[in-house]
């Protein structure tokens, strides 16, 4: 028969499991849509109007309204990134203000510039939203077997 001690020592360890699996399960959930978030900006189908950029000098192709944003120069699918907060278990997707600070009114539209939503990450979420499920499900699976 299991000492309280021994139940003690065992539940410590199952909660240090499952807390080491959730959080690589999170790390990785948050990659796979940033990675889709990525994409959508990357295959955006460009059906928007043409006009010329300067410095560089180029022609740009920019997307539809509702579309996910034509990329440009690579600035805002560099600046897309996650990051898991290991204390509230929530996961970030995000795209950094210092490299693309124009990303928030792709996302969401700006009134005063008349810009439509040119949403990337939302409709990434929405995308993987069953996969990020699974793995999560997965990981407090296996972190129950292990602890067996």
């Amino acid at each position: 028969m299991a000492t309280r001690v021994e139940r003690s020592e065992r539940l410590l360890r199952y909660i240090q499991a499952l807390d080491m699996r959730i959080n690589a399960a999170m790390d990785l959930a948050g990659e796979v849509v940033a990675t889709e978030a990525r994409k959508n900006v990357q295959r955006s189908p460009r059906g928007g109007r043409t006009y010329q950029k300067y410095n560089p000098r180029r022609t740009h192709k920019a997307s539809k309204a509702g579309q996910a944003p034509a990329t440009n120069q690579g600035d805002l699918v560099q600046s897309i990134s996650s990051d898991a907060n290991r204390q509230t278990k929530v996961i970030y997707v995000y795209s950094s203000h210092a490299i693309a600070p124009y990303a928030r009114a792709l996302e969401y539209g700006s009134m005063s510039s008349n810009l439509a939503p040119r949403p990337f990450l939302r409709p990434a979420l929405t995308a993987k939203r069953d996969k990020v499920l699974e793995i999560m499900s997965k990981a407090l699976t296996t972190a129950m077997r292990d602890a067996r």
